[in-house]
C-alpha cells in the first residue's frame, strides 16, 4: 500500500507583524488540545465522541458521513499531539503529529506531519489525477483555518476559566 507522507509548518508569532497579536505557548497548547478533543468546532463535517480521557491521551471516534474512525490520541502536554487510527478493522490508515516548536523565546511555530493511505490507487476512478496533491492542499488549508479560529478564540477571551472551552 502506498502512503501519502508530508509535513508543513505555520508560524504563530511573528515579531515583524506587530498587528497580529502573539499567542503564548500555553494558549496555543490549549487551542491545539481543544481542536483534538472537539474537531467538529474546526470542521463541521466531523462529529466526534471521546473515551478513556486522561492527561496523556484519549480515544476519539470520528463520524465522517457513513464511516467511523477510531483514533488513539497521545499527548505530550505543552508540546505534541499524536493521532493514529487504531485497529486492523479501520477503513483507512492515518496518523498525524501536531508539534509546537519554539526556536527562540516566544517565537512559536506549529509543525503538522501527516501519514496516511494514499488516495492515488489504480482503479479508484481517479486515474491520471493526483488526488494526494488535493489532499495535501486540503490539510494545509484546514490547518491554516484552524490557526485563524484559534486566534479568534484567544482574542475573544474564550480560554478564560468558565468559558465554553473548559
Amino acid at each position: 500500500m502506498n502512503l501519502l507522507e508530508f509535513e508543513h509548518i505555520i508560524q504563530i508569532n511573528d515579531p515583524d507583524q506587530p498587528l497580529v497579536p502573539p499567542l503564548s505557548r500555553q494558549q496555543l497548547w490549549e487551542c491545539l488540545l481543544f481542536r483534538a478533543r472537539h474537531p467538529g468546532h474546526f470542521n463541521t463535517a466531523l462529529d466526534s465522541r471521546l473515551e478513556n480521557i486522561s492527561t496523556t491521551g484519549f480515544v476519539r471516534y470520528l463520524q465522517i458521513g457513513n464511516m467511523e474512525l477510531r483514533d488513539e490520541v497521545l499527548l505530550v502536554p505543552g508540546h505534541e499531539i499524536r493521532t493514529s487510527t487504531a485497529g486492523s478493522d479501520q477503513p483507512l490508515f492515518a496518523e498525524s503529529i501536531t508539534r509546537i516548536e519554539e526556536p527562540a523565546p516566544e517565537l512559536l511555530f506549529v509543525r503538522f506531519l501527516y501519514r496516511r493511505d494514499s488516495a492515488n490507487r489504480t482503479g479508484n476512478g481517479h486515474d491520471g489525477i493526483d488526488v494526494d496533491e488535493y489532499l495535501k492542499a486540503a490539510y494545509v488549508q484546514n490547518d491554516r483555518d484552524a490557526v485563524c479560529l484559534m486566534r479568534e478564540i484567544v482574542g475573544n477571551g474564550l480560554l478564560s476559566s468558565g468559558s465554553w472551552l473548559q
